[in-house]
């Protein structure tokens, strides 16, 4: 329905950041996953997230610049690599936070960076126009901080058990189970 990428500057000083951090990025253009990996712990949190999401990585040498010939990111993930990512998430939101949307990962062990108009709740909100579908009507559920416009936005926004405290914080209703417990299934 739209596509917003992250812009060149705002691309350069994240991939710089986490450089000077020590991360690895992940670079979403197209339908691949881009990262450069330096070492042992770049390759460890791929391996991780390509275990959370299913979704192998294209890795490159040359510090992402054949990314950016592609185009620009959908959107990029700093993968903290064992460094503390509410640390990783104030670095990146202090340099990033007044021209991009910068969130803390659930699970958190990364931190996103957006185009500071993109969000869950935007989208939906465009899905509902394009569908005709009032946003009082709408169900939704979330666990984690890029979950938070999504909720507020819908007519009903339910946390999950296990979501963070920011967002059982604005939800209306909290189930009784978590993702793993069939927690959306079981509040329905």
């Amino acid at each position: 329905l739209f596509h917003q990428p992250v812009p060149m500057d705002i691309t350069i000083k994240t991939l710089e950041l986490a450089k000077t951090l020590c991360c690895v990025t992940n670079y979403y253009i197209e339908h691949d996953i881009v990262a450069h990996a330096d070492d042992e712990s770049h390759f460890a949190a791929t391996r991780k997230y390509t275990e959370l999401t299913g979704v192998p990585f294209v890795y490159v040498k040359d510090n992402y610049q054949s990314a950016m010939k592609r185009g620009l990111p959908s959107k990029l993930i700093i993968l903290c690599c064992g460094k503390d990512v509410d640390m990783v998430y104030e670095h990146a939101d202090g340099v990033l936070g007044a021209h991009a949307k910068v969130i803390r990962g659930s699970p958190p062990w990364f931190v996103e960076v957006l185009h500071k108009d993109v969000n869950k709740g935007v989208g939906l909100q465009m899905l509902c126009d394009r569908l005709h579908v009032n946003l009082e009507e709408v169900i939704t559920f979330g666990d984690g901080d890029n979950d938070i416009e999504f909720l507020q936005m819908s007519g009903l926004g339910i946390a999950m058990k296990n979501a963070r405290e920011t967002v059982k914080a604005i939800a209306d209703l909290e189930t009784d189970h978590c993702n793993d417990e069939d927690g959306v299934i079981c509040m329905l």
